[in-house]
């Protein structure tokens, strides 16, 4: 989950803007999702389970990899996003910025919450345990797929074309996050450098992904998004906005 992490804005934004009846089922598409990108970038080889250290330790380099990509990609993707070669996104680029800045302590909690709710490692590092690998940028490009289906779905069904700005904008920065991130990682990411895997279970990532949802108030935190955005100069999302008081109920 910590590889999708850099496409996280582009779920909350899908995530706002859909009909409630879609967004009630958003997190058991996830959970379904989550578990296919796993189940379909394994590989055969095996290879030692990962200690709690290790898992953190390589969540951590991630996290700060794809911040890095996001701080760069900003400046050189948001200046360039138009619409119809017409619509000019934001005059406020570095407001709009600082509602994205704003939700880094969010990302950590959903980060650190599946980390520990998933036992995906070990304490103690117990000799014997044997995980399957993972090929990382085939498990990125699943990811990307998933989001790419859910967004052209929502352009579809969407007939706001401010909004489709703000998720032109979205796609263009993430698809310059991946590409930065995968050029870190050339060279071989965390888990393949040490020698080691997280041991996740079907059952352990639904789990997660369903306490994990409960516990981070989500609806409350892409509602202040939304209206943050709003408040940035992109016209016509504030009234969507709302629509997070009544998603789940």
């Amino acid at each position: 989950m910590s590889r999708s992490k850099t496409l996280v804005a582009i779920f909350g934004l899908a995530l706002l803007l859909v009909t409630g009846n879609e967004a009630a089922k958003f997190l058991d598409q996830v959970s379904k999702q989550a578990i296919s990108v796993l189940h379909g970038s394994q590989r055969t080889g095996e290879v030692r389970q990962c200690t709690c250290d290790e898992m953190k330790d390589c969540y951590h380099s991630s996290k700060l990899q794809a911040l890095d990509c996001f701080e760069t990609c900003w400046k050189s993707e948001i200046k360039r996003v138009s619409f119809q070669d017409e619509f000019k996104l934001t005059d406020n680029p570095d407001d709009l910025k600082a509602c994205f800045d704003a939700k880094k302590p969010f990302v950590d909690q959903v980060i650190n919450c599946f980390q520990t709710k998933v036992k995906a490692c070990t304490e103690n590092g117990e000799p014997g345990v044997r995980v399957k690998e993972y090929d990382y940028k085939d498990m990125i490009k699943r990811v990307e797929d998933a989001v790419n289906s859910q967004i052209n779905a929502f352009l579809r069904s969407i007939g706001n074309d401010n909004v489709k700005a703000v998720v032109t904008a979205g796609t263009a920065i993430a698809q310059c996050v991946k590409t930065c991130f995968l050029e870190k990682n050339k060279d071989g990411f965390c888990f393949n450098q040490i020698g080691c895997e997280p041991l996740i279970e079907d059952k352990n990532a639904r789990i997660a992904i369903r306490q994990c949802s409960r516990s981070v108030a989500w609806k409350k935190e892409m509602e202040t998004f939304c209206r943050c955005s709003s408040n940035a100069g992109i016209n016509g999302l504030s009234s969507y906005c709302g629509m997070l008081n009544i998603i789940g109920k």
